[in-house]
């Protein structure tokens, strides 16, 4: 993959714990996430992000989606992928 922004909606897993009746066991319903990182790799069985990416190409803290559980994944375009800053004595020029 090339690193590219994207948002994603899935649903994640959740429990209620304690007693429920039927009517507020049916009336319980998933939780629709978003999560927001550089697309890593998509394939049937898994969707990976990454929450950061270092200059040197490296991701950091990847979070693994079952894609079945995938809604949507929008690329997030006009956004640089990468940014460059200068420093100079521990100050952004």
């Amino acid at each position: 993959m090339d690193g590219k922004k994207v948002v994603v909606r899935w649903y994640d897993a959740r429990i209620y714990p304690n007693m429920h009746t039927l009517e507020e066991a049916l009336a319980r319903k998933m939780d629709i996430f978003e999560s927001l990182g550089y697309l890593v790799e998509q394939n049937d069985e898994v969707t990976k992000i990454a929450h950061e990416i270092a200059d040197s190409g490296e991701y950091r803290d990847i979070l693994l989606i079952p894609s079945g559980s995938i809604i949507s994944v929008q690329e997030l375009t006009g956004i640089t992928a990468k940014a460059e800053h200068k420093y100079k004595g521990g100050v952004h020029e």
